[in-house]
C-alpha cells in the first residue's frame, strides 16, 4: 500500500478514536437525570439543582439539544460558559461553543450533545449548573436539555 494511503488511513482511525473518546460522557455509566432546560431571552439558561453523592463518581454532565435548519443560522454558533457550583465554590468549568454545521447552500439543524465535564463530587448534596452565553447568541436551541451520567469512565488525559 503506498505511503499516502497508510497515512490517510492513520488519520482517519486517529480521528474516530478521538471522536470515540469525546463520547465516553455520553456512553458509559448509568443515566440518573435528564432534565429540560429553561432558555432565557438572551439565549443563557436558567440554573439547575442537581442532587449528587460521592458514590456517584465520576459524574458526567451533558448538554443536549438540538438547532434549527435556517437560512440565516447556518455555518453559526453559540458560546457559552458552564459553571457547577456547591456550597458557593465552583468545582467544575467550561467554555463551549454549539454550532449549526449547515452552509449558505444547504441549511440544516440538527441533534448535538456535549459532555460539559467530568466531576468527582467531594460531598452529597444540592449542586447548582448554570450555563450563560459569552457572546450574543446567533443559533437557536431547541429541547435543550442536561444529562447527568454517574459512575462513567473518562477519556485518558
Amino acid at each position: 500500500m503506498p505511503l499516502r494511503f497508510r497515512i490517510a488511513r492513520h488519520a482517519i482511525l486517529g480521528a474516530a478514536l478521538l471522536a470515540l473518546a469525546a463520547c465516553e460522557g455520553m456512553v458509559t455509566g448509568q443515566q440518573v437525570l435528564q432534565q429540560p432546560l429553561t432558555q432565557n431571552e438572551d439565549g443563557s439558561f436558567a440554573p439547575v439543582k442537581l442532587n449528587l453523592t460521592p458514590d456517584m463518581n465520576p459524574v458526567a454532565v451533558n448538554f443536549k439539544g438540538s438547532t434549527i435548519a435556517h437560512p440565516n443560522e447556518s455555518a453559526r454558533w453559540n458560546s457559552y460558559a458552564a459553571t457547577l457550583i456547591h456550597n458557593g465554590a465552583a468545582i467544575a468549568s467550561k467554555r463551549f461553543d454549539i454550532n449549526n454545521p449547515g452552509t449558505r447552500d444547504n441549511d440544516h439543524g440538527g441533534p448535538f450533545a456535549q459532555t460539559l465535564f467530568f466531576v468527582t463530587v467531594p460531598e452529597t448534596g444540592e449542586y447548582e449548573l448554570s450555563i450563560t452565553v459569552t457572546r450574543p447568541q446567533e443559533i437557536t436551541i431547541q429541547a435543550p436539555s442536561v444529562e447527568v451520567r454517574r459512575n462513567t469512565q473518562p477519556p485518558p488525559r
